[in-house]
């Protein structure tokens, strides 16, 4: 929804207005691989998240970094030593929408010790649109590209 740090200009915003609409989820959060670690995460949060959070008339909930929260949530479910993995081999290897997926699987996990379901949605120009079921973990995972709807 930005068109990099240096412009922030959201883009994107009635689209993500009427996929908020639609979809009512209890919570909106950020994915990013802009947001790397917890230098970016302050900068989005002073320079980007209010007028974003006004733009869609929400509040965002969580804003994980790529450095301490989603590369080391993918390599656990990999199964994969957090030491051996940079930002660089994530990105190349799983991508956007890997890293989602993963990120989601570990979420849906967590949810189900406490018997709550998980349905998300991620919506973004590098992915393309799947829908994914577990069964196991009654859980729905679903990726859109923007630029299609």
């Amino acid at each position: 929804m930005l068109d990099g740090w240096g412009n922030t200009e959201l883009i994107n915003i009635e689209k993500v207005k009427a996929f908020i609409g639609s979809f009512q989820p209890h919570s909106v959060s950020i994915f990013s691989f802009a947001i790397w670690n917890e230098l970016e995460r302050e900068r989005f949060n002073t320079l980007v998240r209010p007028h974003l959070e006004q733009a869609l008339g929400i509040k965002l909930d969580a804003v994980p970094t790529v450095d301490d929260d989603i590369i080391p949530v993918c390599c656990q479910q990999m199964n994969i030593a957090r030491s051996t993995v940079d930002f660089q081999e994530a990105s190349n290897f799983w991508g956007k929408q890997g890293a989602f997926r993963l990120f989601a699987r570990h979420h849906a996990l967590r949810l189900q010790a406490h018997h709550v379901t998980l349905h998300a949605a991620l919506l973004d120009d590098a992915v393309y649109n799947e829908t994914i079921m577990w069964p196991d973990l009654v859980a729905t995972v679903q990726q859109f590209n923007i630029d299609q709807l």
